[in-house]
């Protein structure tokens, strides 16, 4: 069976080289669109904040944080502090910072197989930053659109974490948080670090804005289209659709269609599901942790569709 995986990949990567060299005009343009994406609209809003929360773990502030929200994280997810620890990360640095964590603590031992599983399904966030500097002031022009969007992801990362809470067993043990030995050079350590972070996502931005349009071009995601469409329109479906793939361009996408409730719920749904970017980048670290992918694929799935409706209630309540 592997085999076969094997040979059917090999021969898909194929045909993707073959499509890349029959229209390189397309698909160039396609990744150069998607490195222009991250160099306007990403990397002024991440590489700020990746500086300043690898200062913050330097500095112990983290772990501070951590204290204080350690009862609620026991009552709600049902897991030790440590999973604060990683909430709060993952709320501050967003993608993929709280998989790569969990994979650090899984190794560390310091988490469980099913526990690390437990806070996979909540500590999988978008940042702030990402949310309302790229996506709402940067895409849609408009402060209040970020906060809703923000508000909206949030509160549906934290019921995932309340369903998924009774999965496996709970453990609210107190464990320690190994940290790395103190650097005599930390500012470079965390200018590196934030550096290289923010050139990972840059380079999954553009190999997944080209591989939407290849996705476009070879109508795989046409069915989806025509199925959305009637409802909200051709524009919107279309946007929505790339997101899935690649959610900063689908998201970009979705602010040239103007701001609206369904915009903006769109938005809320692509941040929150992460597209198969955000999937790839996550499920490299999650299964180092020996993370059960179909729950974790399951509550990035519901957590799209809760904060999808969460933000048409923010809306309406608000009148947009």
């Amino acid at each position: 069976m592997k085999k076969i995986f094997k040979i059917f990949l090999g021969v898909a990567v194929f045909l993707v080289i073959a499509l890349i060299i029959a229209k390189p005009e397309v698909y160039v343009e396609s990744a150069f669109f998607g490195i222009k994406l991250w160099a306007i609209k990403v990397l002024p809003a991440l590489l700020p904040f990746f500086f300043l929360t690898a200062v913050a773990i330097k500095l112990g502030v983290t772990d501070f944080i951590a204290k204080i929200f350690e009862k609620p994280c026991n009552f709600l997810f049902k897991v030790s502090g440590v999973g604060a620890f990683v909430f709060v990360m993952s709320l501050l640095s967003g993608y993929p910072i709280g998989a790569k964590m969990i994979a650090d603590l899984s190794r560390q031992g310091v988490l469980s197989k099913d526990e690390s599983t437990k806070i996979s399904t909540f500590c999988s966030t978008s940042g702030p930053l990402f949310i309302v500097g790229s996506v709402g002031i940067g895409m849609f022009n408009d402060k209040t659109a970020g906060f809703i969007i923000l508000i909206s992801h949030l509160l549906s990362a934290v019921l995932c974490g309340i369903i998924f809470s009774f999965y496996g067993k709970k453990e609210c043990e107190k464990r320690l948080i190994r940290q790395s030995e103190k650097s005599r050079n930390a500012l470079y350590d965390c200018v590196y670090s934030s550096v290289i972070s923010v050139a990972l996502v840059g380079g999954f931005v553009c190999i997944f804005c080209l591989f939407s349009d290849l996705c476009k071009n070879l109508n795989l995601l046409l069915p989806l289209e025509n199925l959305l469409s009637p409802l909200v329109g051709q524009n919107l479906s279309s946007a929505f659709c790339y997101g899935l793939i690649e959610c900063t361009k689908g998201c970009n996408l979705l602010a040239t269609c103007g701001l609206s409730t369904y915009s903006l719920a769109f938005a809320t749904a692509l941040i929150s599901f992460g597209g198969v970017s955000v999937w790839a980048q996550s499920i490299i670290f999650l299964s180092q942790a020996r993370v059960n992918l179909k729950v974790f694929c399951l509550s990035k799935t519901l957590q799209a569709i809760a904060s999808f409706f969460i933000c048409l209630g923010l809306c309406a309540f608000i009148g947009v």
